[in-house]
């Protein structure tokens, strides 16, 4: 069973870690959802043009650390006097020319015709935001590389105060971030057309961006690990709760593994919306019988109070939005919540108003005059409201999507922090393929959640750090090929929890619906019971 000291020594404690900073700040492509052999990414938004095919291929990889298991093949044909690769992108990313790199491992084998390969790296932005690169409007930044080849793979770290506008369009400046332009699209032409036959190739792997140059312990791709000190506690939630018995929440889950190791996790999840039963009247509460018998049996429950009616198919009922919030007319019902979690024997995690940079709740800043000012007011109003309770014991999370959807300069989550006075616990929600239709993109844990994990760490550097929500669907039927599967998604994760993420310190589980249950499949179970439950890091 967890020891509640240390618990509690890490959720208020000031952490003390071995660097003083995060090292990545976004993962741009891993290749890691791709299939051995795949030629056509045009899902992905990978591009090849000129005389350059690309290839994904799984036998170039170590299979540890930052090279994981997919790298990308891109073959001179000779079919053209040109020709490169890229990415299309189009996101909002956090860069400072001053202090950043773009990196990317390179392997580029001898030949006997040139020793040396001379490559053009692009960089362009989006300075107008509409989407698209125009000549006159935006900016297109370049590198001249210049690698000896060599049958190793080697890391390549280029500052971007280092590349050159190439572009008289757009503003002149690389300011490419949530307030100024998205990073619309990266890409690398060859230079030594002339040299190149078919048996020209180029291997690329983990291309990213990281502030200050990217170093590794160990080993070419190995990250930094966590300190000895370090660990990280697990939770779960899964829809077993319909007598109200939370603790069978940890019961579904744990019996998955303790067949092999007794193990308990720390956090119970679950949700409360306003009402289940068609209607706009708040009456659902939590039950403070079954929360005490969950913090009797040695777990700490972890309650999203989601702010809407659900189940209400009546066209005419208007759900509650940040203004109803602000202006005071759910004041009752958050106080009789306060009054209520106040009587705990133990501290609870509160989640309110999670996930509010998507598009999807009625309380989300895109559905709210795209206005984070609204969204910090309710933060504050309903913490105000336990406070004026005296609920000293219910811990307030604030949990934005590692994605922000949609990307647009007003959505940045970190406009709507409402401050370290009301915040006890940072959260994000993570997944592998939610809320797609059709067959959802494949990303590795680290390419979903890099980009927010480092805003968090920079900015919010004092607060407890936690996963509230995580998963990873299972492949489907009709996906083709040789892929990496949810069980090397698990195990990918594992590793980058205790090392470049060990900011992280806690990790609940959203084991709810077929593909996303860890035991989905017997693989996705033992990967879950190898790399996390069966490793003493995780608590």
């Amino acid at each position: 069973m967890i020891n509640k000291k240390i618990f509690f020594f890490f959720l208020f404690s000031l952490i003390v870690f071995h660097r003083s900073e995060a090292q990545f700040k976004s993962v741009i492509e891993d290749f890691e959802g791709f299939a051995d052999g795949q030629t056509d990414f045009s899902k992905e938004g990978i591009f090849s043009f000129g005389g350059v095919k690309l290839t994904a291929l799984q036998h170039i990889t170590t299979g540890n650390g930052y090279s994981g298991t997919r790298a990308l093949k891109a073959q001179w044909t000779g079919k053209e006097w040109f020709g490169g690769w890229g990415i299309g992108l189009g996101l909002n990313k956090e860069l400072d020319v001053n202090t950043d790199y773009l990196d990317f491992y390179f392997y580029c084998p001898k030949t006997d015709t040139t020793s040396l390969d001379r490559l053009k790296i692009y960089i362009e932005d989006d300075d107008d935001d509409n989407g698209k690169f125009e000549t006159e409007k935006d900016d297109s930044w370049f590198y001249d590389l210049t690698v000896s080849r060599a049958d190793y793979w080697q890391l390549i770290s280029m500052p971007l105060a280092d590349f050159k506008d190439g572009n008289k369009g757009g503003d002149g400046k690389f300011n490419i971030s949530f307030k100024d332009g998205k990073l619309l699209t990266l890409f690398i032409t060859f230079q030594d057309i002339e040299r190149y036959t078919p048996a020209h190739y180029w291997y690329f792997d983990f291309i990213s961006f990281s502030k200050g140059k990217l170093k590794t312990h160990d080993g070419l791709f190995i990250p930094f690990p966590a300190t000895k000190e370090s660990s990280c506690m697990l939770g779960a939630w899964s829809r077993v709760e319909y007598d109200l018995n939370y603790v069978l929440i940890a019961q579904d889950f744990e019996k998955n593994f303790n067949w092999a190791k007794q193990k308990k996790i720390s956090i119970v999840s679950f949700y409360k919306p306003f009402s289940v039963d068609g209607k706009n009247i708040p009456n659902i509460f939590p039950a403070l019988n079954d929360l005490n018998k969950l913090t009797a049996s040695g777990y700490t429950p972890m309650v999203t109070l989601e702010s809407h009616f659900a189940k209400t198919t009546d066209t005419a009922i208007i759900q509650p939005n940040l203004y109803s919030i602000n202006e005071g007319h759910l004041d009752y019902y958050f106080s009789d919540w306060a009054r209520r979690l106040k009587n705990v024997k133990g501290d609870v995690y509160l989640r309110i108003l999670h996930e509010f940079n998507g598009d999807w709740y009625p309380w989300c800043i895109a559905n709210n005059d795209k206005n984070p000012k609204l969204f910090i007011q309710a933060f504050q109003h309903i913490r105000q409201i336990f406070w004026k309770e005296k609920a000293d014991n219910v811990k307030f999370i604030w949990c934005p999507n590692s994605m922000s959807t949609p990307q647009a300069s007003w959505n940045n989550f970190m406009d709507a922090y409402p401050g370290d006075e009301y915040v006890d616990v940072v959260g994000l929600d993570v997944f592998n393929g939610a809320g797609q239709t059709g067959i959802p993109a494949w990303h590795s844990f680290r390419h979903e959640v890099m980009d927010a994990y480092f805003l968090v760490v920079e900015k919010i550097p004092n607060k407890m750090l936690i996963i509230c929500e995580t998963s990873s669907r299972e492949r489907y039927q009709n996906e083709k090929g040789f892929l990496s599967d949810k069980a090397e998604w698990i195990k990918q994760m594992a590793e980058a929890l205790k090392t470049d993420l060990s900011k992280i310190k806690a990790v609940v589980w959203f084991n709810q619906y077929e593909y996303y249950k860890v035991n989905s499949s017997l693989e996705s179970q033992g990967a879950y019971l190898k790399y996390i439950w069966n490793d003493d890091y995780f608590k």
